[in-house]
């Protein structure tokens, strides 16, 4: 923060300075010339007014920052012309270096790195907006030539995003998400015939860039069930009157600026004010941009509005978690019968288990905390409130002096979290049942401890020594674990074309950790002779 300001000094001090003297030399001899300085005043402060709206939201949007600053240079020259250019060779002199600076390209600030290439481009009032694509075809969103959260790569977790608290809600018929991004996760849930989305984005150039993230969907057609609005998401959700089932934050980065606004106790409240009857809100969190003194705080300020809010975990990432804080309107459990029938009956043209949401277990797998747990977690922690915005000013600190690792600060999370399969879900008459959700947790536990020490590696052998335990171990604990299983299976593939007899060992294996599951036996059948 210090650095940032000595640098916000260097590059304003000498000019403002200048501006100061000017005005002073000006309005000097304006008074010479029979003006008063009162007049003189009220000129110069009702074109400091009106600057900002005619360049900053109306011209330089519409033709760019470069000839926004040429057409205010050739004002200046245009005022001077008389004095300073008595001959026509003068004229032509200043004619030739508009010309120039006009013909020059535009100012575009992006760092690419080897192989990338810009493609889109557009500046707005508030933020130039791009889209960059790297050598192996990855396109990434940026803004002012900051990587956003999501790219191209990373469809299946963004998706996983809109339908964890999609399935959550029993029958949701609106759906409001802030903050779009690539867009990845409004259009995802969008894809329910059933569901009509609104989308709100503060930047209207990033709404552009969305189109070339979402082509993937409606076959690259506009889906006429997503309403994507240009507007300030708090202050959408202070003015609207509308109701929504599910309401779905993106994962902010709190250190952003007017991004903290995002996780006050005012803001949760207008928007519990917007949750339809057995409605559901959901606020991610990047922990990956988040050390735990702030995550504190804003878990603190979540619970005071929602007490029997829970938390689960987007994906198992170990580089770039996202924690999301839910809640019900009701304040209630889910009921395990009514989770059943919405994955049975849901009408989501995508296949769940391509995102890993197979079953009930998978739903619920990445729940890590109900409300007494988050109610330890975030003990005496500020609240973060408009008056007291503890979160602008303390979240900016893992930016420039990041005091741990993504992975280091989610198995300490872990740690400290607990979670009773009863103080999350209602299972009815079900008494096999909880046990078996509880088996799963920590299945899930020991399947990202066991990723931090992984190394990774091109050779399949190498990687199954490394794995093969750790991963076996995994599924003992429980059987509906399917992430650890995969991968196993892929190896399995894998070794089949070189040693068949290594493959058929493995799944000899996997056919014993989960004997029900039928992938293993029918690849060892394929093997066979």
């Amino acid at each position: 923060l210090a650095g940032e300001a000595t640098l916000a000094l260097a590059a304003f001090a000498l000019p403002t300075v200048a501006m100061g003297a000017l005005f002073s030399h000006l309005a000097t001899q304006a008074r010479i010339a029979g003006i008063g300085f009162g007049r003189a005043l009220g000129v110069n402060t009702l074109g400091a007014a009106a600057a900002p709206l005619l360049f900053g939201v109306l011209i330089a949007p519409a033709v760019g920052a470069k000839f926004a600053l040429l057409l205010i240079a050739a004002g200046y020259a245009a005022l001077t012309a008389r004095r300073a250019l008595p001959g026509p060779g003068a004229w032509a002199t200043m004619a030739a270096g508009l010309a120039l600076a006009a013909w020059a390209p535009p100012l575009v600030f992006i760092d690419l790195p080897e192989g990338a290439k810009v493609v889109s481009y557009r500046e707005g009032a508030m933020a130039a907006v791009s889209v960059v694509e790297d050598a192996s075809g990855v396109s990434r969103l940026r803004i002012d030539n900051r990587q956003q959260e999501g790219s191209s790569a990373s469809l299946l977790a963004d998706a996983r995003q809109a339908l964890l608290p999609l399935l959550l809600h029993p029958a949701p018929q609106r759906a409001l998400f802030l903050g779009l991004g690539t867009g990845v996760t409004a259009s995802s849930a969008a894809e329910d015939p059933t569901l009509q989305v609104d989308a709100v984005e503060l930047l209207p150039e990033v709404i552009d860039a969305s189109a070339h993230f979402t082509r993937v969907f409606s076959g690259g057609a506009p889906n006429p069930r997503l309403h994507l609005i240009a507007a300030d998401a708090r202050r959408f959700v202070r003015s609207s009157d509308a109701r929504y089932d599910l309401i779905v934050s993106d994962n902010f980065h709190p250190a952003r600026s007017g991004s903290g606004a995002l996780y006050t106790v005012e803001h949760f409240q207008a928007v519990q004010a917007r949750l339809a009857e057995e409605g559901l809100f959901c606020q991610w969190l990047p922990l990956h941009q988040l050390d735990l003194a702030t995550l504190r705080s804003i878990v603190r300020t979540f619970i005071a509005v929602y007490p029997g809010g829970s938390a689960m975990l987007a994906t198992n990432s170990l580089e770039t978690p996202v924690l999301g804080l839910v809640a019900r309107e009701d304040g209630g459990r889910f009921q395990l019968n009514r989770l059943r029938a919405r994955l049975a009956t849901n009408t989501l043209p995508q296949r769940l288990a391509d995102f890993g949401i197979a079953d009930e277990f998978a739903l619920l797998g990445g729940f890590v905390a109900g409300p007494q747990a988050l109610a330890r977690f975030a003990g005496s922690a500020d609240l973060n409130t408009d008056d007291r915005p503890i979160v602008t000013y303390i979240a900016p600190r893992i930016t420039y002096a990041p005091d741990s690792l993504p992975r280091d600060r989610l198995l300490t999370l872990l740690g400290e979290l607990a979670l009773d399969p009863a103080e999350l879900v209602d299972a009815g008459r079900e008494t096999g049942w909880p046990p078996r959700l509880a088996a799963y947790w920590r299945a899930r536990d020991r399947f990202i401890e066991a990723g931090r020490t992984v190394r990774g590696s091109n050779d399949v052998r190498a990687m199954l020594a490394e794995v093969r335990e750790p991963l076996l171990e995994v599924l003992r604990i429980s059987p509906e674990f399917r992430p650890a299983y995969d991968p196993l299976l892929r190896m399995a593939a894998a070794l089949g074309r070189t040693d068949p007899s290594a493959a058929s060992a493995l799944l000899t294996e996997l056919i014993r950790a989960q004997p029900a599951r039928p992938e293993a036996a029918q690849a060892l059948q394929r093997l066979s002779p």
